[in-house]
């Protein structure tokens, strides 16, 4: 019997949230459809709490671990070109720090007090209603503004580009989480993992006889670890 790898454990992670974000996204969607006069129930309130949990709780636990297994994005991402290209303005980050004040604007006026699940006027017209349901950017934003420059980026510079260096989810769990993984005394500096990282230079300072922890940007795909020759790759304990 073949051994399960890491590829293949994360690969499943990432389609079933994908899926599941994809249903969550069709029942918002008809809800907004069928009756546009009304806000978002309360219970669809149940999305900022996630989103809370997802955003600042696990990342200052796991770092960018739901980066690497979870996220729904990453099922496309990792479909395509593995070869990390980004050039030196996309490594110095500064799209990020607009994206995380875009994702931080966003999320409080979506989720703000006086917007939950307040009745709009049934005099407006349909698209008048539509428009004032400020929670429709949580849904509008990862389909008109995230997919299409995940797509872009990932067949100009490589498949996990946004992951790497724009997304502000990413840079949330680079502020507030810690490294995961230790290269061991073990590397023989074969250098098998840096052939497979989306973002190789996460693992430059760790790789070598001595070892090291590899940089907390790390996405945690555990690529590194499934090619290790020596097992040379361990969580940090």
């Amino acid at each position: 019997m073949s051994k399960i790898t890491f590829g293949e454990i994360r690969r499943r992670n990432q389609r079933t949230s994908f899926f599941l974000f994809l249903i969550l996204f069709i029942l918002m969607l008809l809800s907004l459809i069928q009756n546009p006069w009304y806000k978002a129930p309360l219970e669809w309130y149940f999305i900022s709490v996630l989103g809370v949990i997802g955003a600042f709780i696990l990342p200052a636990k796991f770092g960018r671990h739901y980066c690497g297994q979870y996220c729904p994005t990453s099922f496309i991402a990792d479909g395509i070109n593995p070869v990390n290209k980004a050039g030196s303005i996309l490594k110095s980050r500064h799209l990020r720090k607009v994206f995380v004040a875009l994702f931080a604007a966003i999320f409080i006026i979506t989720f703000s007090p006086w917007n939950m699940a307040l009745p709009a006027s049934m005099t407006q017209t349909y698209w008048a209603s539509v428009f004032t349901k400020f929670w429709i950017l949580w849904i509008i934003c990862p389909f008109i503004i995230a997919f299409p420059l995940i797509l872009i980026l990932a067949f100009w510079k490589g498949g996990r580009t946004w992951c790497n260096y724009i997304c502000p989810w990413g840079a949330i769990g680079v502020a507030l989480g810690s490294p995961q993984l230790l290269v061991t005394a073990k590397c023989t500096s074969c250098k098998a993992c840096t052939k497979v990282c989306p973002q190789p230079e996460v693992l430059v300072g760790a790789i070598g006889h001595q070892g090291g922890q590899i940089d907390k940007n790390c996405l945690t795909c555990l690529k590194c670890v499934d090619v290790c020759p020596v097992q040379a790759i361990e969580w940090i304990k």
